[in-house]
């Protein structure tokens, strides 16, 4: 699959990356062209007579060098658990003879990718059909400059005033005391379970790709930052950089990388606020009051996530969608420059998850917009607090039929910090606040489950184990994310196999399966949950002891395919270990018993 994959990124598209002369490992994989006479160095950039082009190379030239040792270990061992090998073809560069050759004859270099062997140019007609016939220029496309303007948003929630827990966070015995307003965006997807696990990120390098971050909030100044770049301004600020940045440039980012990496105990906490982070400024949000979305967004984005493969991501977490320059049939996840650049990402073993987008309520376009229609790219919906779809959460399908979103989580009144100020916090509405908290869930199960090296499976995990993974749709996808349960079945011998002969989107199997997991299980752990998990409807689940007394029963479940038991009776006691019988009986008539362990 990656073979053909690779032959048509390679056909289809060739993005902007910074360049000029480089070492091909030191320098990062997308990089601002050097300043020169035929290098612009505007957001513009194009006078009466010229036009922005991409300009795609036949093949990589007599490029070679290419050192596996001066990689970061950690980009090396991802790329070979998952491809097989620490480099491949995508990973040369662009020959520099061949842009040499280009801009000799008189364009403008803006920028150059590896992953996608091209640059962009800007050139004049005479110029441009002299490019067109160098040898080793397999093709001259119009770079598309659409902008769409909207007025500015002035307009902020009112921020959320919250009276400080002052008890140490060990000490507390709830949720909420210690989350604080986080607590219900975490518990929903049980996320403290995890937590209370001992899993909070150690050890995962998480890329974020947005707007700009602003570190100076109470939540956020533990942020571990391995490195940031500001794509936009070609600098390492990525934080507001008045006059060329708007106020609030960096809002939505801070926002994003709070739910995911914030850490005030009491007041606020992330999902993953103890794993490494990349921040990469990639989109500009506004020109004097103006949105501003012009097609070199997406390049931006692209620099972006070579940039984060290379300093050693394992997880891209992006809330930033691009419809505008497409239309549906678009969506079908080769097409768009950044979903090619995701599906790239994926194939060298990097999770990357997405916003599916906020039109779900458009007459003209509800659907997901790019990068979320990739092929292996998760996109994220958004739910309430009470696990219902938000009506602005995008809906699929992709244009080529597979179902999308692929997961969901709280996007609709999700708490997060105000970027405005120092201690404040504030609610927050989009599938942009869902994604981070489906992208610190990869993390900390990637943490917790090390024997799982692939993102397919990772992603498989999560959609296996969500709230509809049994009959998955277009506005919820695979369902709510339920991190414990994904943990716990993980860790049951053989569901990793399982998972990998398993197939999402494949026809219902004729075959019946029946799962109950963890078993045997443990009582004595901080949330012992035991799930049953059947492919068929289920009206009543009865539990007995091994003599025969009815311990526990769940009745009339209106078809339900997936219920959990908590180890209590129905007078809410502990049960004691032993041996228990589960007597399932299915919306069809049938009947199905098994045993269960309890053992200390």
């Amino acid at each position: 699959m990656f073979q053909t994959y690779k032959f048509l990124l390679v056909l289809l598209l060739f993005i902007w990356v910074f360049c000029g002369s480089f070492d091909p490992i030191i320098q990062p994989a997308i990089a601002f062209a050097s300043q020169s006479d035929h290098t612009i160095s505007s957001l513009n950039g194009i006078t009466g007579g010229e036009e922005r082009v991409w300009v795609m190379f036949s093949d990589k030239g007599l490029a070679d060098g290419y050192n596996v040792k001066d990689l970061p270990d950690k980009t090396r061992l991802r790329r070979e658990k998952t491809q097989g090998s620490a480099f491949d073809e995508l990973d040369l560069p662009v020959f520099q003879p061949y842009v040499d050759g280009v801009i000799q004859l008189g364009a403008a270099l803006c920028v150059s990718s590896r992953w996608l062997n091209g640059v962009t140019v800007i050139a004049n007609d005479e110029v441009l059909k002299n490019i067109s016939k160098l040898p080793y220029v397999k093709s001259v496309e119009p770079v598309v400059t659409y902008k769409i303007s909207y007025p500015k948003q002035q307009q902020l929630p009112a921020p959320v005033t919250v009276t400080p827990f002052t008890a140490p966070p060990e000490t507390s015995s709830s949720p909420e005391k210690y989350y604080g307003m986080s607590a219900i965006q975490i518990t929903q997807i049980h996320i403290d379970a995890i937590h209370d696990s001992g899993y909070h990120g150690e050890g995962i390098t998480i890329a974020l790709l947005d707007t700009g971050f602003d570190l100076s909030h109470v939540a956020l100044r533990n942020v571990q930052v391995l490195a940031k770049h500001d794509f936009i301004n070609n600098d390492d600020d990525v934080s507001d950089e008045p006059p060329v940045d708007d106020i609030g440039q960096d809002d939505h980012g801070t926002e994003v990388l709070a739910i995911i990496a914030g850490n005030d105990p009491g007041m606020f906490v992330g999902v993953a606020y103890a794993a490494s982070y990349l921040l990469a400024k990639t989109e500009k949000v506004s020109d004097n009051g103006i949105t501003f979305e012009k097609q070199i967004e997406e390049d931006w984005w692209v620099a972006g996530i070579e940039w984060a493969e290379l300093d050693g991501a394992d997880i891209v977490s992006s809330s930033l969608g691009y419809t505008d320059w497409y239309t549906y049939s678009d969506m079908n996840g080769r097409t768009a420059k950044t979903t090619i650049a995701a599906n790239i990402a994926v194939e060298k073993g990097i999770t990357v998850v997405v916003s599916a987008g906020n039109e779900g309520k458009s007459n003209e376009w509800p659907y997901i917009s790019a990068p979320s229609d990739g092929f292996d790219v998760v996109a994220v919906g958004a739910v309430n607090e009470n696990g219902e779809i938000a009506d602005f959460s995008s809906i699929g399908p992709s244009y080529d039929g597979r179902i999308k979103p692929d997961l969901v989580a709280m996007g609709e009144g999700t708490y997060t910090v105000d970027p405005g100020k120092v201690n404040g916090y504030r609610k927050a509405n989009g599938t942009s606040m869902a994604t981070p908290l489906v992208a610190g869930t990869m993390a900390l199960l990637k943490q917790a489950l090390p024997e799982i090296s692939k993102p397919k499976t990772l992603i498989k995990l999560l959609k296996y184990t969500a709230s509809r993974s049994l009959n998955p749709d277009n506005k919820y996808g695979w369902g709510l994310v339920n991190a414990e349960t994904a943990y716990n079945y993980a860790k049951f011998p053989g569901s990793i196999k399982d998972l990998n002969n398993w197939d999402p989107t494949g026809p219902a199997s004729d075959t019946h399966e029946l799962y109950i997991y963890p078993n045997p299980i443990r009582p004595n752990i901080s949330k012992p949950i035991l799930n049953i998990h059947s492919s068929k409807s289920m009206r009543n689940v009865r539990i007995y002891s091994i003599s025969g007394s009815l311990i526990y029963q769940r009745q009339e479940l209106d078809d339900a395919k997936f219920l959990t038991w908590n180890l209590k009776n129905d007078y809410n006691q502990k049960v004691a270990s032993g041996v228990y019988i589960c007597i399932i009986e299915y919306s069809d008539g049938t009947v199905e018993k098994r045993g269960v362990a309890v053992i200390e």
